[in-house]
């Protein structure tokens, strides 16, 4: 109802333009984002669920509305506020210039898109604004890097595509300082410092390395140099070969155990022990 009101008291004055004013704060983007702050941009909340919900606007809102933001720095807060009522604002204090001196109006305005660009509720790659992500551009609406080090304010508006007015408005974003320029002197390129903690994991980790590498040297002399070939174990002073003690047709049989030795007998004159044929058959069986 209040805001109905708003509406009717606007379109009563005699300039014909007025704005809305929504209860939406810009702010930093509160996620995990990289580089949310640097010395020249910043990375603010989206304006999706801003806009959407009005109505009597001379334009569509989500379809036809063109969804703006202004950055400001200094005395551009109040330069915006006095031109906010006249037509073609995107014209008034352009980008290249609008820093350039101390007589600029020290604001700017860059064209997001429309409302429907930033759906509500939130869909992902639309929750966030990048503003300076054009660098040092040269046109009069781009998405230019703000002043280094300066603190700067955020206010998001529609903007009715025909004569260029501002239809509604966001309120202002609370002072954002900017990363300053550091001194090149000033900046240490030395080690950072290792806490105790890391100091004792580390040489922990180190006596655990030169154990491993210890063992696994010792496992390679073993494998290269005391690894033995299998070798025929041998009985010394065994004999090569003798005959069985076979009364009727006795054979030699080599003794594979037996160690050779040039004064031992070979095979071609073996060791031969008595059979039973040497003894006398005639004496008693107990002798024998």
């Amino acid at each position: 109802m209040a805001l109905l009101f708003y509406v009717v008291l606007c379109l009563s004055v005699w300039t014909g333009f007025c704005q809305i004013p929504v209860n939406n704060t810009p702010a930093i983007n509160p996620s995990s984002l990289a580089a949310k702050l640097t010395i020249n941009s910043v990375i603010l909340t989206s304006p999706s669920c801003y806009f959407n919900s009005l109505a009597n606007l001379p334009c569509n809102s989500t379809t036809t509305c063109e969804l703006w933001l202004v950055s400001a720095i200094d005395t551009g807060v109040s330069n915006y506020d006095a031109d906010k009522n006249r037509p073609f604002i995107d014209t008034l204090s352009p980008y290249p210039t609008a820093f350039s001196s101390n007589t600029s109006k020290k604001y700017f305005l860059t064209k997001l898109g429309f409302q429907k660009d930033y759906p509500c509720p939130i869909v992902a790659g639309t929750d966030y604004f990048r503003v300076g992500s054009d660098g040092s551009c040269s046109t009069p609406n781009c998405n230019g890097i703000l002043p280094v080090g300066s603190t700067a304010r955020f206010r998001y508006v529609l903007i009715n595509p025909e004569n260029k007015t501002v239809v509604a408005e966001s309120l202002w974003s609370n002072n954002i300082t900017l990363y300053p320029l550091k001194d090149l002197e000033s900046i240490d390129n030395g080690f950072a410092g290792r806490s105790a903690s890391m100091i004792v994991i580390t040489a922990i980790l180190c006596s655990f390395l030169a154990l491993l590498l210890l063992l696994l040297l010792i496992v390679l002399i073993y494998v290269l140099c005391c690894r033995k070939e299998k070798q025929e174990i041998q009985v010394p002073g065994s004999v090569r070969m003798y005959d069985t003690h076979n009364l009727k047709e006795p054979s030699p049989y080599v003794n594979r155990a037996y160690e050779d030795e040039p004064q031992r007998p070979t095979a071609t004159s073996p060791i031969r022990l008595k059979s039973y044929t040497d003894y006398d058959l005639k004496k008693p069986a107990t002798e024998l």
